[in-house]
């Protein structure tokens, strides 16, 4: 017997793209339908972690990244009648979400859920439309992430949760990976509960 409302999810990845690890993050969630939207198209691997955020940087951006995973939704609304229930984003995945949160078209989206969006910062003012929660690293070289937290925690519909991972704890391919932290986040997404205190 079908399911009246079935899950559906989008992904949006990191610097890495659409990359094994990140098929098997997906697989582990509880959803009916899985979309990945990566900024590569899927064509392009990177030897480290360096390498591919030079090439993001350099190609692709993050309000473009953004404009992509736009299109996508209206595409598949379109198609299907129907938008995601979900976003999940990772790194320039979570900021590219942030970036559309603001937009109408959106506001059948119930949730984003956002790891170690660092280019956030460059968007405080933004203020989403649907429920967005911001899981962020106990710190990042390039700003305070206790400022930023403070930042934007005050928006409506936005809250922040500091774990003790660092920025790429999600990703098997990041020096930061953190298979603790992986495996509790993962429980905690396929609960609906990561607007707890993640440790």
């Amino acid at each position: 017997m079908e399911k009246v409302n079935p899950m559906k999810v989008l992904i949006a990845a990191d610097i890495f793209g659409h990359t094994p690890a990140l098929d098997r993050l997906a697989g582990r969630l509880q959803a009916d339908t899985i979309k990945i939207v990566d900024p590569y198209d899927g064509s392009t691997r990177f030897k480290n972690e360096a390498a591919a955020h030079a090439f993001f940087k350099d190609q692709v951006g993050v309000l473009a990244y953004s404009q992509k995973i736009a299109d996508h939704l209206k595409s598949d609304h379109t198609k299907t009648g129907r938008l995601p229930q979900a976003l999940i984003g990772f790194s320039v995945g979570a900021a590219a979400i942030w970036c559309l949160s603001a937009d109408p078209a959106f506001t059948g989206i119930q949730q984003a859920i956002g790891f170690y969006g660092s280019q956030i910062r460059h968007h405080t003012r933004l203020q989403p439309l649907f429920d967005t929660r911001l899981i962020w690293p106990r710190s990042e070289p390039h700003f305070d992430v206790d400022h930023l937290i403070s930042d934007v925690d005050q928006t409506p519909k936005v809250s922040c949760h500091k774990t003790r991972g660092l920025h790429g704890f999600m990703n098997e391919r990041s020096q930061n990976f953190d298979t603790a932290l992986y495996e509790s986040c993962l429980k905690r997404l396929n609960r609906n509960q990561l607007g707890l205190a993640i440790k």
